[in-house]
């Protein structure tokens, strides 16, 4: 499942709003209060009505308090979120303000989720009850408290097993959820040792975990053998040429791979049967993607997640004039065949066309789109957004140099 099209009304701050997503990348910048992190929230209430209708897990949903639209001590008739896939599936969710009928008057007729019911009744929950093969859409919103990683102090409570649909359970809280992807790995481990001794191999090893070594691979090329110890129960790695816990990271590192250990064993859990479930359609948001990396990080997280998550469709926020200037090398890269290309560092670009990302720069009045149509780039008016320090360098310089001559 992709997202084509989202529409708030009345929703915090937003009377109006429609946004068309890219299918690999939506970019959202703009100063703080400019509704970035209520457009990832309104997502998350959307595609919360599928995780509800999904056996095992919950969505989120409207908060009691909060979320209709308030001026002038006016309370709104109403908030809705409309979400559009890109295979044309629609369906909204409306918040009343209450039952009265004047209220009932002012909501507009909406879709409402029979169509996205119908569609997960036909093509994930029968398909399970029967046991027939099936692909489970996947979902993730990584909030700014991701940093804070909640590793299980005891293995008291740990689940034994685990099913497909836990994949998605928490998915769309934004806090930090570190603690069943632990669980997770854990008990894959214990799996997978299981299975070494039946086949009488230290070679063998388990897809499920393969796939989330796959990823912390590809994204950090400084960071292997991640496994758990007992005492104390931690999740440890390879870095440096010394096994460190996860713990003794630096915040950058933990920011990032926590996410990563995160979204790729939901992925392996949710489609196992895949041969590369890290290809699988999914949906992730994440805000503030530049959370504690350095600057040098900045310019290559994004390519990162796309060449590691080759499916997947990312909706992120940020205030990084690296992350959002480097989308324009891999916007260029497209347009530059491998005949043409001597450069081992561009080589390894991720090439990223046009017609697969939108950016909005988010303003008090409304969001305005970045995208140059004609370029088939990021629009350079970026460079005035953020380059208010430079403007200011450059006239303190021009009244030096005319106090000198």
């Amino acid at each position: 499942m992709i997202l084509k099209r989202l529409t708030l009304q009345n929703f915090r701050l937003m009377e109006s709003l429609s946004l068309d997503f890219g299918r690999r990348l939506t970019l959202l910048i703009g100063a703080n209060g400019s509704g970035k992190t209520s457009i990832l929230d309104g997502i998350a209430i959307g595609l919360g009505a599928a995780l509800t209708h999904l056996p095992d897990v919950s969505g989120q949903t409207f908060k009691k308090y909060g979320d209709i639209r308030q001026t002038n001590n006016q309370v709104a008739p109403f908030a809705r979120v409309f979400i559009e896939t890109g295979s044309g599936l629609k369906w909204d969710r409306i918040q009343r303000r209450d039952k009265s009928a004047s209220t009932s008057q002012n909501i507009p007729k909406g879709y409402g989720l029979k169509e996205l019911e119908h569609y997960l009744n036909q093509q994930v929950i029968d398909p399970s009850n029967d046991g027939v093969g099936f692909d489970l859409p996947m979902f993730a919103y990584y909030g700014v408290s991701r940093a804070l990683l909640n590793v299980p102090l005891s293995r008291k409570g740990f689940p034994k097993k685990h099913r497909r649909f836990e994949a998605l359970a928490g998915a769309l809280q934004a806090n930090s959820r570190f603690k069943s992807a632990f669980i997770w790995f854990y008990n894959q481990e214990n799996e997978e040792h299981r299975l070494q001794k039946q086949h009488k191999s230290f070679e063998y090893t388990l897809h499920e975990l393969d796939v989330v070594r796959q990823a912390i691979t590809r994204m950090f090329s400084d960071i292997t053998e991640p496994h758990i110890t007992l005492n104390p129960l931690s999740l440890v790695v390879t870095h440096g040429g010394e096994c460190l816990n996860i713990a003794q990271l630096s915040d950058g590192y933990k920011t990032l791979l926590g996410l990563v250990i995160d979204l790729s064993s939901r992925m392996a859990m949710a489609n196992p049967h895949l041969n590369d479930p890290l290809a699988a359609e999914s949906i992730v948001m994440i805000d503030e993607l530049d959370l504690h990396l350095h600057p040098s990080w900045q310019q290559r997280v994004m390519g990162d997640l796309l060449q590691t998550f080759t499916g997947s469709q990312f909706i992120v926020t940020t205030h990084s004039p690296f992350i959002v200037e480097s989308m324009n090398n891999h916007l260029k890269r497209n347009q530059i065949s491998n005949d043409e290309i001597l450069d081992d560092d561009i080589k390894r670009l991720q090439p990223l066309s046009a017609s697969d990302v939108s950016a909005y720069l988010m303003t008090d009045s409304g969001h305005l789109s970045l995208l140059n149509q004609e370029l088939m780039l990021l629009d350079d008016q970026l460079l005035e957004y953020f380059n208010h320090i430079g403007h200011l360098y450059e006239r303190m310089r021009d009244i030096e140099w005319e106090r000198k001559n």
